[in-house]
């Protein structure tokens, strides 16, 4: 196999993985440059790689075995040796330092913590666990394009906590079972939630009153991301603001729609997307 057809099945995985059609990033992503979108896409890949583990592997023993597989292969990245497409594509586009396998090394083991998530006290204490998972991603991914300014990295960081958290939200099967739990217990105690859940799909119980204030402290967060990044107008941080408003959209919709969780998957039309985030490039 040649360089190019390996090239091809790196790229391939990587678009597959990060930024499919019809999603958030896919539209985020569409006015970026391809340097930039190259960067994007192998760290969001890299980062929905170790999602997925956690979410498909109802064993923990299994899930963690394949984080350390990831570790493994992390090393052999940095030796020049990578085996996983995800791993080439990132050999090919990102600056590789010291620094940055830290980051990886230390991503990885804090997935460790979805596999028996305590409910915590509340929102901020669980954003804590995404700041240090998908935000360190997104933070890594600020950096790599060039931003150097603290504060909107760390807005940056938050934007994606908060992103990947809601996300996660729409994964009910997977981070609302007896061993995880990802809502906080000041907006519901875990039992009363599990007996919530299996009620929940005969739409027979009013879902607003339970979980509409954590979508209006979601919303909340967002909008103070945005206003911290807007505020600098990096040109590199287009993407996050368009991840920004299309999530935030996500929220109205979920508060519209009864905020039916544990029922449904809410997700924005392919044009109003497309709208928003054309919108959002060009007069952000």
């Amino acid at each position: 196999m040649n360089s190019v057809t390996k090239n091809s099945i790196a790229l391939d995985y990587c678009i597959n993985k990060a930024i499919p059609d019809g999603s958030n990033l896919y539209y985020a992503t569409l006015f970026e440059e391809e340097k930039s979108k190259a960067i994007i896409i192998g760290l969001h890949a890299f980062l929905y790689e170790l999602t997925d583990i956690i979410q498909e592997c109802s064993d923990p023993g299994i899930a963690r075995v394949k984080l350390h597989w990831w570790q493994e292969e992390i090393e052999r990245l940095f030796q020049q040796q990578p085996r996983h497409p995800i791993t080439k594509y990132l050999k090919e586009h990102i600056a590789l330092d010291q620094n940055l396998s830290t980051s990886f090394n230390s991503i990885i083991n804090n997935f460790d913590n979805f596999l028996f998530i305590e409910q915590t006290d509340n929102l901020t204490t669980i954003l804590a666990l995404y700041d240090s998972t998908a935000g360190e991603i997104w933070h890594l991914c600020g950096v790599q394009l060039g931003v150097t300014e603290s504060l909107s990295l760390q807005h940056y960081r938050d934007l994606g906590s908060v992103c990947h958290y809601l996300r996660c939200l729409q994964e009910p099967n997977t981070y609302l079972t007896e061993p995880r739990c990802i809502i906080p217990e000041n907006i519901i105690k875990q039992d009363d939630l599990l007996k919530m859940k299996f009620a929940a799909q005969s739409d027979s119980i009013n879902q607003t009153d339970i979980f509409s204030p954590l979508i209006a402290a979601l919303k909340k967060r967002l909008e103070e991301n945005y206003s911290g990044l807007a505020k600098n107008n990096f040109s590199a941080l287009k993407q996050g603001l368009i991840i920004n408003r299309l999530a935030l959209k996500t929220c109205d919709e979920i508060l519209n729609d009864g905020c039916k969780l544990l029922s449904t998957n809410t997700s924005l039309t392919p044009l109003r997307k497309l709208w928003i985030a054309w919108w959002t490039h060009f007069t952000s």
